[in-house]
C-alpha cells in the first residue's frame, strides 16, 4: 500500500507499507489451502466459498483502512499538515465493493476510488465492463502516458 499526498498538483509526501492485495491473496491461500496463483484466481473472479467475506475479506477491508489512518495519522504527525481534502484509492484492492465506504468510516474523510478512463473517449472495441475492473490499478501507467503529452 502507497500513501502519497498531493498539495496543487504536487507530491508533498509518500509511504509505502507492505499491506495490500498480495495480503489478501495469501490469506486466501492459507484459508483455503489453495497455491497462490489458485488464490488470486479465485479472488479475481469471486469464485470463493461462501463464508469468504466474513471470515477474510470483511476483516480485510478492516486493516485496510486501519492502514490508511494510520499512515495519514503518521503524516499528520510528521509534517506542517492536519487534514486533506479527501482521500483516492486506487491499485487491485480499490475494486473491492464497498473498500471506500470502510476507509472513509476508519478515516472520516471523503473516500473515492479512482478510475482513469472516468472521461476518456473508448474505442467500441474495448470491453468497458473488463476495463471497469482493472481500472484503478492502471493509474500509473495512465498518468505516465498523459505525462507523454504534457511535455510534447
Amino acid at each position: 500500500m502507497n500513501l502519497t499526498v498531493m498539495r496543487n498538483g504536487q507530491q508533498v509526501y509518500a509511504r509505502e507499507q507492505a499491506f495490500g492485495g498480495s495480503q489478501l491473496t495469501l490469506d486466501i491461500s492459507r484459508h483455503y489451502g489453495m497455491a497462490l496463483e489458485e488464490a488470486e484466481l479465485a479472488k479475481r473472479s469471486g469464485n470463493l466459498p461462501e463464508g469468504y467475506e466474513a471470515e477474510l475479506l470483511n476483516p480485510f477491508m478492516e486493516n485496510l483502512a486501519l492502514e490508511v489512518s494510520r499512515s495519514l495519522q503518521f503524516f499528520f504527525t510528521s509534517t506542517q499538515f492536519n487534514q486533506v481534502d479527501h482521500i483516492v484509492l486506487a491499485g487491485g484492492c480499490a475494486v473491492i465493493p464497498g473498500i471506500d465506504e470502510v476507509v472513509a468510516t476508519r478515516t472520516q474523510f471523503n473516500t473515492l476510488v479512482a478510475n482513469p478512463f472516468a472521461n476518456m473517449l473508448l474505442s467500441d472495441r474495448v470491453r468497458a465492463r473488463n476495463l471497469l475492473a482493472d481500472s484503478s490499478s492502471m493509474m500509473v501507467a495512465c498518468g505516465l502516458a498523459l505525462r507523454r503529452f504534457d511535455s510534447a
